[in-house]
């Protein structure tokens, strides 16, 4: 499936319809341009002058406004053709057009020409115009029309955003780095356009943020793409943290990285698990999870419920999660928070039947966990007692789970730097050098093991910074369908780290449509194949290590927006992401749902994109991947 693409990036809004229910993929069928403009891409040094390129203060300036539109064609800046379109004409009465750049997305997926015409027919601006243009012309696969929209964002808008609007939701997404990722990605996904992008640069600060902003812009040039060689993995540089460890990070003279376990090379297919009965929630204090008592109901008596009809038939006997998982190909769970394991037994059943490993985490000081600052208050990095009090949870921890054979590796903390409950940005010195801390404590009590830390987007550097004795980088990132951007070549630069993507997961909602497992799929689709494309021995960058998808099952509880845990918010999305409809629908991020909720937590109604990762990660476990 490849319908979504920079649909979940198109962080698009405006006054739009509801969709009426769909029991369909969304159209991936081209439609015809009127006005098509030329074949092939656009030399843009004919109709105009570049200035300075690789700096702040680029831009592109047309002398031939009349020419570029009849280069660029149908719905890419200068061209105003759209409104001539014989298809237009025949719909206009019926089009709702858009007048606002942002709000949650409703476009209509299912009529892609007649969104196109909504859009670029519009009220809204030329550079969002042109920005929609390119994601529907990449939902409908004509991806000539797309690269020459992309490409005419990032050589006349790339500082654009949406950082005008008014909606306290907005996400800033800056439109000359999605363009480019949005091209690097048609390029990785069709070698047969024979086409590369040299030179492209666009470099933010602090994305997605309302002080972002854009420190260069090279729009760089189209080559034919030229054969390339097989990456070879010679000659080891450095070995994390140290040689003779059980779970090694191995780089090599390229700067290339892998996971090698009991000598073998590991890349984590790896799932946020967790099975939470309905009416549970952390304000009730009723959670019971996998780590707190052994043979949790949901977890090893799970089944599936094949015509999901809420019932359970004759014909969908008890499977249990561990044959699910082993099924689909998972090799490792992420365990959030190790200090507050109660019991182990559920670990030990995971790795004796299914051969699954696990990510001991621990709160590190998240929502004043394991610091003594409790959840009101939250924790204060600068306090030496809490400092302490958040070394002595990690030491318990490590001295727990050293010796277990299911043991991968530790990741600290959960997105600390977001703030939540903690003064992490406002001391990030203070903050990474504890990290640091823990690291050196880390390797000293289990020299076995890597440990890194779990950041959101944007810190990366302050930890680097601070904390050089990490083995590796965790982050939760939630880009879009077409994978993670810059974020490769970003962490590269600034680290000769490995990367493990600690998170990263869609809801299975579409407002206005209801449950879609199908457009979820697409989006973890697309991000898996671009940490295969950087991994170790890759044709990328070779410092991903694989990732977590979050998550496993529904939790009902997490939006409740006035409701109770035992019912499932619907609502409009609980804050704007790079989704496929705008929304971060919180209760909806399972790759399983739990249906109308007959016999939670044990129910499994297994979605599109249980089924997308297990033919990926089987694949992948059997060596032809």
């Amino acid at each position: 499936m490849l319908f979504l693409g920079a649909l979940a990036l198109a962080w698009v809004a405006g006054p739009a319809a509801a969709l009426k229910a769909v029991d369909k993929a969304p159209s991936t069928t081209p439609f015809t341009l009127y006005d098509p403009g030329q074949n092939g891409l656009v030399d843009y040094t004919k109709y105009g002058r570049f200035y300075g390129i690789g700096t702040a203060q680029y831009q592109y300036v047309m002398s031939d406004r009349a020419g570029l539109a009849r280069a660029v064609g149908e719905g890419i800046f200068p061209n105003t053709s759209a409104e001539q379109d014989p298809a237009f004409l025949r719909m206009r009465a019926g089009l709702d057009f858009h007048s606002a750049t942002w709000g949650l997305w409703l476009g209509n997926l299912w009529d892609p020409q007649k969104q196109f015409f909504q859009w670029v027919c519009g009220k809204v601006d030329d550079a969002t115009k042109t920005m929609d243009a390119a994601r529907i012309f990449m939902q409908c696969q004509m991806w000539i029309p797309a690269l020459k929209a992309f490409d005419a964002v990032l050589i006349q808008f790339p500082t654009a955003s949406r950082a005008n609007s008014k909606d306290p939701w907005t996400w800033y997404a800056c439109y000359g780095s999605v363009a480019r990722n949005s091209i690097l990605y048609i390029l990785r996904q069709h070698p047969e356009l024979g086409l590369e992008l040299k030179d492209c640069v666009v470099d933010v600060a602090n994305p997605g943020k309302d002080n972002q902003k854009v420190n260069k812009v090279n729009p760089g040039y189209f080559v034919r793409a030229q054969p390339t060689p097989p990456v070879r993995l010679e000659s080891v540089i450095k070995e994390l943290p140290n040689a003779d460890a059980k779970v090694r990070l191995v780089q090599y003279q390229n700067h290339h990285w892998m996971m090698w376990v009991d000598g073998q090379p590991y890349f984590i297919r790896g799932l946020c698990y967790g099975v939470t009965k309905i009416g549970q929630s952390p304000d009730l204090q009723n959670m019971v999870s996998l780590y707190d008592v052994p043979d949790l109901h949901g977890v090893f008596d799970s089944w599936v419920d094949k015509n999901h009809n809420d019932h359970r038939d004759a014909d969908e006997p008890v499977v249990g999660d561990q044959v699910l998982l082993k099924q689909m190909g998972c090799n490792t769970i992420r365990c959030y928070y190790g200090e507050d394991v109660k019991t182990t037994a559920n670990m030990e059943r995971f790795w004796k039947d299914d051969g699954i490993r696990f990510a001991i985490g621990t709160g590190f000081g998240a929502y004043g966990m394991d610091s003594g600052g409790g959840w009101d208050k939250g924790t204060d990095y600068t306090d030496p007692a809490q400092q302490d009090a958040i070394l002595d949870a990690l030491k318990k921890t490590v001295l727990r789970f050293k010796d277990k054979p299911y043991t991968l590796c530790y990741i600290l903390g959960n997105e600390n730097n977001y703030g939540v409950k903690n003064n992490s940005n406002t001391y990030p010195a203070v903050y990474c050098n504890l990290i640091e801390r823990a690291c050196l404590m880390v390797h000293k009590l289990d020299p076995n093991h890597p440990v890194g830390p779990c950041i959101g987007e944007g810190y990366a550097d302050q930890v680097i910074r601070y904390a050089p004795d990490v083995d590796f980088i965790g982050i939760n990132s939630y880009r879009g369908a077409t994978g993670f951007g810059d974020l490769w070549e970003t962490l590269r630069a600034q680290t000769d780290k490995p990367v493990i993507i600690t998170e990263f997961g869609a809801p299975a909602y579409y407002n206005g449509v209801g449950e879609d497992g199908l457009v979820q799929a697409d989006y973890l689709k697309g991000n898996w194949e671009d940490m295969r494309y950087n991994r170790g021995g890759g044709p990328g960058y070779g410092n991903a290590l694989g990732g977590f998808v979050f998550e496993w099952q529904d939790e009902w509880w997490k939006a409740e927006n006035g409701k109770p845990p035992n019912v499932h918010d619907t609502s409009k999305g609980q804050g704007d992401a790079p989704f496929a409809d705008g929304a971060g629908h919180e209760e909806w991020y399972g790759i399983t749902g739990q249906g109308d909720g007959y016999d939670s937590p044990a129910m499994r109604h297994l979605r599109d994109s249980y089924f997308v990762l297990k033919s990926l990660w089987t694949k992948e476990e059997q060596g032809t991947r």
